[in-house]
């Protein structure tokens, strides 16, 4: 956060003729993104995280956006973020701010050489 450093950047690709809406959507499925970091990243004490949408021609009622965390397969933290109502054909922009357990290097080392740390987020 200090820094102003991006650590990823993740977007959909604009539909041609269609630059406010991004994307195809199969509004039956969920959405998961699956990040793999560095060791650099485990060193961080806080992280924000900027997250944009679009709401298409009607309007969405009862917005959730639901993130978890995992280590080896164990859920580590759960965010459930209620947007409630949004309205049509509206951009979105909300902040998430995440502050990390400080590990020891060798737990750093264990949690990089394990390869099975992930996280995954799903709206």
């Amino acid at each position: 956060l200090e820094t102003g450093t991006v650590l990823f950047e993740i977007a959909k690709p604009c539909v041609s003729g269609r630059p406010q809406y991004c994307g195809d959507v199969d509004i039956s499925a969920g959405r998961f993104v699956r990040y793999q970091f560095t060791p650099a990243f485990l060193r961080l004490r806080t992280v924000g995280a900027t997250v944009e949408f679009t709401v298409g021609d009607k309007p969405v009622s009862n917005f959730r956006m639901i993130e978890r965390h995992y280590f080896r397969e164990r859920l580590l933290k759960n965010f459930d973020f209620d947007f409630g109502f949004c309205i049509p054909s509206s951009r979105n922009t909300c902040e998430h701010i995440y502050e990390f357990p400080q590990l020891s290097e060798d737990g750093i080392v264990r949690v990089w050489s394990s390869r099975s740390g992930r996280v995954e987020a799903m709206s």
